[in-house]
Formats: C-alpha cells, structure tokens, sequence
C-alpha cells in the first residue's frame, strides 16, 4: 500500500512523460510493420486454441498461447443469416472456454465459465449468425482463467456483415483500407507475461511493439478493440486529426459521429473511418492520450481514494501518460476505394425507456468496507460473489428490461451482459455522449457513479444454463465480479411434469411466498422445492384450505425451482416455478 497523495507527485509525473517520450522517441527507426491476421469464413470454422512463444522484445522469447499461432488468432468473417460451426479444440495443458463476444447466441454457445473445454478435446457449437454488422471478438472465459489466458495472447477478432452495411459506401478491403486493430498493454517480468497492472508497460498492436501501417490515401476504416485486460485508452491522432465513428459494441451508428478524442474500455470496441484523401505523403500516430483520463480509472493518472492507492500502480510509467499505439504513412490511392465520408448509414431503432417492464438494480460495491478494498477488490455485485451454483437473475422471455448500475468502489468499472446488446440510457443521470447511442455490450460505470441501459429479451430461453454479466476488467472477472442470469418462457413452466398441476401464482415471485391450489380440496399436504441440480432446497408441510394454502419461502437463491406437493391422499403434483429477488 502507498500513499495516495506523495508530496513528489508533480516530479513523478514529468519522470513519468520523460521515460514515456524516451520510450517512443524511436519508434520511427525501429518500427514493426503491423501485422494483419488471417481470416477463417465459411460454414465450418476449425480453431485450436495453443502453446507457443513470441518476441515482444527482439531476442527475448515469451511463451504465448495463440489460436491457430503463436499469438491471438485468425479474424472471423461471418454474415448475418449464416448457419456456422465452430470447432475449437483446445490444446493448452489446462481448461478452458471459447466465448464469442457479442454475439447473440443460445447460452449452451455462448462459450461462458460453464462450457469448459478440457485438454485435448474439442467444443462445437453451432448457431445462425443474427447480429448486425459489427465488430465483435472471442476470447477464453474460464472461472478464474480469463486474465492469464488473455495475457497469454488468447483472443481474435470477429466481423460480421449484413445486406444493410453492404449497401453502404464503405472501406472493407480487409487489411488494406479495413484493418483490425487490437490494442494490448502487457506485462512482461523476467522474459515471460505476468498479470500485474504495475507492470504492463509493454504496448502491442495485432501483438507487435512499435507497430507501423501504409495506409492509401482515401477513406480508411479501424475497427479498435481494446482487449487489454484492465487498462483504458483515450484515442486520438497526434497530429489533432479528426475522425469519424460510424459503429460501435453491436454495429453501425445512424450517421457518422466526428470525435478527436474518445474513450475506450477493455472489451469496448469502436469502427472508425479516416479522410486520407488529401494526406498522401503524411505521417500520424494512433494515440493513447492516457494524461486526459479521469481519475479512477484503470490507466489514468490516480486511481486512490485519499488513502490508498494500487500497489505499484505510481510506478508504471504508462500511468496517465500518452503513449503511442501504432504508427501510420499515407501513400497513394487505390484504383478501388471510398473517397466520400458517408452522412448517414443505418436507423438505429434505440428502445424507449416507457417500453421497459422493469427495472433491475446492481450495486457495485468492495466485499470489505476498507479504504484498500474500495480500489483494489474483490468487488461484489448486489453484495455476492458470484457462485457457479446459484442463479441471481431471472428473465421473462420477452420482457424489455432497465438495468440500473451504481458503483460504490472507487475505480471504474465496464459491465459486459451476455447474450444482448442494449442502449445506454444516462451516465450518472446525463445522457450518454453521441457517438455511444448505438447498440453497445459494454457499459462504463464511473467510480462512484451510475449507468442505465435497456434491452430485450426475445429469445433462447433457457432454464438450466445461465448467460454472465460481469465486470470486463480481467483482473476483477476472475475474483469472481460476476452474476449469472436465466432467462425463462413463463408460458412453459411445468408443462411436461404432469397433466394435472397445481397451480402455483405469483410465478415469478420476489415476494417470498407462494400460492398454491389443488383440486382436491382441503387437508395436509407436503411440499418440497428442488433446484436446477436436483438438490432440496426447501422441504415443508402446509394446510389446504377451499384447496388453496400459503408457503412462505426462507431466502432462496433467484433460479428455476421444480415444486413438488403430495396430498393428504399421497397423489403428486409438480410444477416448475421461478423465484426472483
């Protein structure tokens, strides 16, 4: 622990550029050109997740995991309607997870902490490509392995296109005037990657150090992720350059967006399109402008509360300083290309707020009240770690939901949700800035701060497997900043269990008891409740009177429960019921 006010502070800062301008002042000399991944396409997609090795630093081998390579993986191409599998098989010497970031998929595809691959075998799934022309990502989620296993270099890209995008007049010549860029800080301690935010000052673009791009002089198109595992980045050219952004999270904006600045979050991503067509011969670098990054967030100058601060957290050199991401010239046009901004591209059909059904509350909050857990973690949601065996919220199939994050730790905090994209409706009670009215799957939530999005809910009902939603800063997902939700058709529940049922209201119920009704009449019955493992939650008797009686419930976890009654006559009743918080 150290102070977080040192009287040095003003000295540490210019030592900090210093070493930070020192560190890029040669770039231009010992530039990297940057390399494109692969694309994979088609019905049948093959990945093998892998051991490897890699040089961030010339002659200084680090052991890597890769898929398909040495480092990330090939870029999914898919199209919306597109029936696809993928195979991935996992060839690391530990579990893992493939999940596919982004996408709306059935949680049995999702590829969440709970569809484990294990060494050696290969996880399949298959599903219909339904999203929108976006920019997405996959990456291992395994219960308290995703930090290392995105560190290590597990990651990829993944681009979706539509009949509406296609139509458009846009730059997607991949890796020519379209290119993928994924921006990485990282640790590197002793010739191998550690997961220590102090010590990621390792800056990689596509995996590579001091990268470097020839971009045609026309309209070009970055799709950024920032797949850092805590770091943000404050994105901007250095030669003050404005550019224009025309997607975000889950795809295109209804017209360009023109920033010279903008904030990103790990597992954010952003499509952006530049105006080259006068700039041939020029040179400009993609920017972390880290120096203009509010405090308490992860990258900027102070993340503290007045007490306490990050252990070495003042001693990484990238720490609310700009640094350089990737550096690009300017050369001649194509003979093919986009030479005109678009001024509109798709309708973004944004959820009104009087549409929701209701509305979810989340508080993020440290486990322990001290000023260190307030910073440093582990951090909780609605007061609970997250237990692979509970269920914390279930959804309707159907319903519009708001769901209402506060944060009241003193580091900011991107939520990602599973399976939706949503709108953000305001960031501590303002609206959200332009270029974030989209559909998105990351929602920052400031340090003692708010955010509320709205959503859908209209498919791949599911009352066993459960979808996340978690923080995306690694370090905070593995220590267990997670929750786990269902979501159920009401109208099916207990249809299969027998062919006469109780019936049992309010269901769903938050209100800790039950109704239930038999047909035949008055007298004792037994009642016990069951979760989605089979285990006895609950096991009681209960008085019918005019066949009807009142449970009151302990405090069960939200989930799907089977309710089973055997009246006074020893006949069984079963039925399935939803209990909510």
């Amino acid at each position: 622990m150290k102070p977080y006010r040192d009287p040095n502070m003003a000295r540490t800062i210019h030592l900090k550029a210093l070493l930070v301008t020192l560190l890029f002042s040669n770039v231009i000399v010992g530039q990297t050109p940057l390399p494109i991944p692969d694309t994979l396409s088609g019905s049948v997609i093959d990945l093998t997740l892998q051991e490897a090795t890699w040089e961030f630093h010339p002659g200084e081998v680090v052991n890597t995991y890769g898929y398909n390579g040495s480092l990330l993986g090939p870029t999914l191409i898919l199209n919306q309607g597109q029936a696809v599998t993928l195979n991935v098989t996992n060839a690391l010497p530990d579990l893992t997870t493939t999940h596919w970031h982004g996408l709306h998929v059935s949680p049995a595809n999702d590829g969440g902490p709970h569809s484990l691959i294990y060494p050696n075998t290969t996880w399949s799934p298959s599903f219909t490509v339904l999203d929108r022309a976006s920019t997405f990502w996959y990456h291992p989620h395994g219960h308290g392995l995703t930090d290392y296993q995105v560190s290590m270099g597990a990651a990829g890209v993944i681009i979706v296109r539509d009949a509406q995008e296609a139509a458009l007049d846009l730059p997607r010549a991949y890796g020519v005037d379209d290119i993928p860029l994924v921006l990485q800080t990282k640790a590197v301690v002793a010739g191998q990657i550690a997961l220590h935010t102090g010590l990621d000052s390792v800056v990689v673009v596509n995996g590579v150090r001091n990268a470097w791009k020839e971009l045609p002089a026309q309209v070009v198109r970055l799709r950024c992720l920032n797949g850092s595992s805590e770091r943000a980045m404050r994105l901007g050219f250095s030669n003050s350059m404005p550019f224009h952004v025309i997607g975000t999270d889950g795809g295109l904006l209804s017209a360009p967006v023109t920033l010279t600045r903008l904030q990103l979050l790990p597992g954010e991503r952003v499509e952006l399109l530049l105006d080259l067509t006068a700039m041939q011969g020029q040179a400009m670098q993609l920017m972390a402008y880290n120096s203009e990054l509010p405090d308490n967030i992860i990258g900027a100058a102070e993340v503290g509360n007045g007490m306490a601060t990050l252990d070495g957290y003042n001693d990484n050199a990238l720490n609310g300083a700009d640094f350089q991401l990737v550096s690009f010239t300017v050369s001649a046009s194509l003979t093919n290309g986009t030479f005109q901004l678009p001024t509109t591209l798709v309708p973004v059909n944004v959820i009104p707020e009087m549409d929701a059904d209701v509305t979810r509350t989340f508080l993020l909050e440290p486990q322990l009240m001290s000023p260190m857990e307030m910073i440093e973690g582990p951090f909780t949601i609605n007061g609970a770690l997250m237990d692979m065996d509970s269920i914390n919220v279930v959804v309707p199939l159907g319903s519009t939901e708001v769901w209402s994050f506060t944060n009241n730790t003193m580091v900011g905090h991107p939520i990602h949700i599973h399976d939706i994209q949503f709108n953000i409706l305001d960031r501590n009670g303002a609206a959200p800035e332009p270029w974030e009215a989209g559909w998105k799957d990351v929602v920052f939530v400031p340090a003692q701060g708010s955010a509320r999005v709205i959503t859908r809910f209209e498919d791949f009902a599911d009352p066993d497997m459960p979808y996340m939603y978690q923080c995306h800063l690694l370090m905070h997902e593995d220590e267990v900043m997670l929750g786990q939700f269902l979501v159920v058709d009401p109208t099916t529940i207990g249809e299969a269990l027998n062919p006469v049922r109780p019936l049992v209201w309010p269901n769903p119920s938050n209100t800790g008891h039950l109704i239930v009704s038999l047909p035949n009449g008055d007298g004792p019955a037994d009642l016990r409740l069951y979760d989605a493992l089979g285990r006895i939650a609950y096991a009681g008797r209960t008085s019918l009177t005019a066949g009807k009686a009142r449970v009151d419930l302990p405090t069960l976890s939200a989930g799907v429960y089977q309710l089973r009654i055997t009246d006074q006559h020893g006949i069984p009743y079963a039925a399935h019921i939803i209990l909510q918080h």
